[in-house]
Parts: structure tokens; sequence; C-alpha cells
């Protein structure tokens, strides 16, 4: 058992042809039992000595022996072995060597520079790869720390005038955001190529929206595309953001107008969002809720908005048209909760009347007054 390989006379008789099943079965266990045998620091050496030599093709059972066993010099040496169209398949077993291994930056660095060798297309092919399923979620492992995360990006071809290297760039900076890299508007633009003539399409956004923090950035980027998907969204974690947004922004998020209210889980948020905006918007707001919840906490955030509002706005919104149905059932209590709490005392008709019409005791008292009445006349 010290030798490299066991005697072939142990197994099956050596008269078997070269190519035969039986026989690279018998062989693949003596080599299983030899790496048993051999201290794992030793094991690479015999291997790199054995592809040296062109005795054996690195395959599937020699790579699963060398797992952890290498230092960063073997690995390298391992690496320049393998061939470009084998590549495609060797890479998750190369990734897991890159974060298993140790030294994550150098063992990355190595399989990079064996790439790089193979030219510029190779490698572009390739780190799409890593940035795609079934490698993403070993690729995401390197992409939570910032100094691979930094060799990728060096790496990655420029995007300028090149609409796969933007795509590749894109899912670069989506897969970096989710596994916790910093949200930079200017690294997106810069790294992407994002101009006045290259915006952002729709398809690109709802690529990149992945959650609360990119849903900022892209609705700052691209308003036009990032504010009907994600705003929504956005808001549901952030009543607050509603400041930062336009009116015309706000009512163009469809779960919060009119139709979009009618599905009751929408309210809550709804309900958040009002005392956040300006009180215009929040007028709207209030009304679209109140007509499709008829809850007294939405009458109160009516009754406040419209208080809140500016005369001229308040002469702009008439209520009768705006609740219909529910204005006819209760006229009395939004007249008196709603219209008349928002106008000086003065102006109410309890206001009006209540000083400068005279009560009238009895009808005789009523028939003097009209007397005297046509007495002037």
């Amino acid at each position: 058992l010290a030798a490299p390989f066991p005697p072939r006379s142990w197994g099956a008789p050596p008269t078997l042809p070269p190519r035969h099943p039986h026989r690279a079965a018998r062989d693949a266990r003596y080599y299983l039992l030899f790496v048993a045998c051999t201290p794992p620091a030793g094991v690479a050496r015999y291997v790199l000595g054995m592809l040296a030599g062109q005795r054996h093709e690195l395959d599937d059972m020699l790579l699963g022996s060398l797992a952890y066993r290498m230092s960063g010099a073997e690995f390298r040496e391992v690496i320049e072995y393998i061939q470009p169209s084998a590549w495609p398949s060797r890479l998750q077993w190369a990734l897991t060597c890159v974060i298993e291994m140790g030294d994550t930056c150098e063992m990355l660095r190595h399989v990079l520079d064996v790439l790089a060798a193979f030219g510029e297309g190779l490698l572009a092919q390739l780190l799409k790869a890593l940035l795609t399923d079934p490698l993403l979620a070993t690729t995401a492992k390197l992409l939570a720390q910032a100094e691979p995360r930094t060799l990728l990006r060096q790496r990655l071809p420029k995007a300028e005038g090149s609409a796969a290297s933007r795509a590749l760039w894109l899912v670069y900076h989506r897969e970096a955001w989710r596994a916790g890299a910093p949200y930079t508007r200017e690294e997106l633009r810069r790294d992407a190529h994002l101009t006045a003539k290259a915006p952002l399409s729709r398809p690109e956004v709802l690529l990149l929206g992945v959650d609360t923090p990119s849903y900022k950035l892209l609705i700052e980027e691209a308003p036009q595309h990032a504010v009907c998907v994600f705003a929504y969204r956005l808001l549901e974690a952030e009543p607050a953001f509603a400041a930062k947004l336009s009116q015309a922004q706000l009512l163009s998020v469809v779960e919060l107008t009119a139709s979009g209210l009618r599905d009751d889980a929408r309210w809550e948020t709804c309900r958040r969002v009002v005392p956040a905006v300006e009180p215009a918007i929040a007028l709207r707001l209030s009304i679209d809720l109140f007509k499709a919840s008829r809850e007294l906490p939405d009458l109160q955030l009516l009754k406040h908005a419209y208080h809140r509002v500016d005369c001229f706005t308040r002469k702009q919104v008439w209520l009768p048209a705006e609740l219909g149905a529910l204005w006819t059932s209760h006229r009395d209590a939004l007249q008196r909760e709603v219209v008349e709490g928002a106008l000086p005392h003065a102006t109410t008709l309890g206001g009006m009347f209540s000083a400068h019409v005279p009560r009238l005791d009895s009808a005789s008292e009523s028939a003097e007054g009209g007397a005297k009445q046509e007495g002037r006349l």
C-alpha cells in the first residue's frame, strides 16, 4: 500500500482489454485506495506528476480527490490543465475550491488569470455563467466579500457599445446588491454605461429591483418605469418615502387609486401614507380610501385632510360629486363633521342665523311683527 498503485494482480486478470468497463472500475477503486492511504498534502503532487507525464486525463475522479488538498500554487497548476471546452463543467469545482481553501482573493485571481489566457470571449462567457444559475448560489458567497467583488468588477468587459456586456454588468450589480454590496447610483451609471441616450429600459429596471434600497435607487434613476412597478412595495416598507414622490408619481401608483383600493389588503398602507404627503394629495387619497372602506377611521382621515388644504383647494373639491352615494346616505354627518368643521363659525348656517334672526315665541308676536314691518314699508 505504500506504492502509488497496488499491483494489478490483486484484481481481475490483466488480459482484459484496456477500455473494458470492469478494468476502469478496478482502476478507480485502486486510485481511491491510494488516496485514502496517502497523506492529504501529498495527493496533489502525485496527481500533477501523472498529468505532466500524460498518464491520466484530468477527470472527475482526479478532481474529486484534489478538493481542499492543495496549496495555492498547486491549485493554479491543476486548473491550467483544464481545456477551454471543459471549463463550463469545471467552473463549479473551481469556485468551490476558491471559497473553501482559504485565501479567497488569491485563489480567485488564479482562476481569472487562467480564464483570461483563453481570450476575452471565453472569459466573458464564463463570467456570465458565474452570474447565472446553477452557479449563482456559489458566486453569491464571493460577492458578499468586498475584495473578491472588486476582482470580478475589474475583469468584466466594458459595457460601452455592447448590449451583451451591459446586460452582464446589470446582472453583476443585481447579484452584488443581493449579497450585501452598497447601492451606488454613480457606480451603476458608470459600469452599465447609462446615458441620456441609453437609459434603463423597463426590463432592465425589473431585473435590478431586488429590495427596498434598490427600489429607491431605481425610482431616482428611471422614475418613468420604476414608480409604477416598485413605488407601492417601497411605501409598504417605508410610508414616509411618499413625501419624496411628486403628486403625479403618487397618483400613478395603481394600488392607491380608487380601483386599487378595492382590495382591502391595501387600506392599511394607504392609511399610513396619507399623513406623510402634502394636504392636496392626502385629500385625494383619503377620498378614495373612504369610498372603498366606509370605515370611521378613514372618515377621520378625510376630515383632517379636508381641513388641512387651503381654501382654493376646498372650493375645487365638490364632495357630493366625489362621494356619490356615500354623500346621499350620510349627508348630515359629512356636512357637519367634514365640511362645516373646516369653515369659520360665522359662515356656517348656525353661525349666520343664530345672531340675526329673532326668535318668535307665539303667533301673535309674529303677526305684530308683520304689521310693524308693513307699517315701515
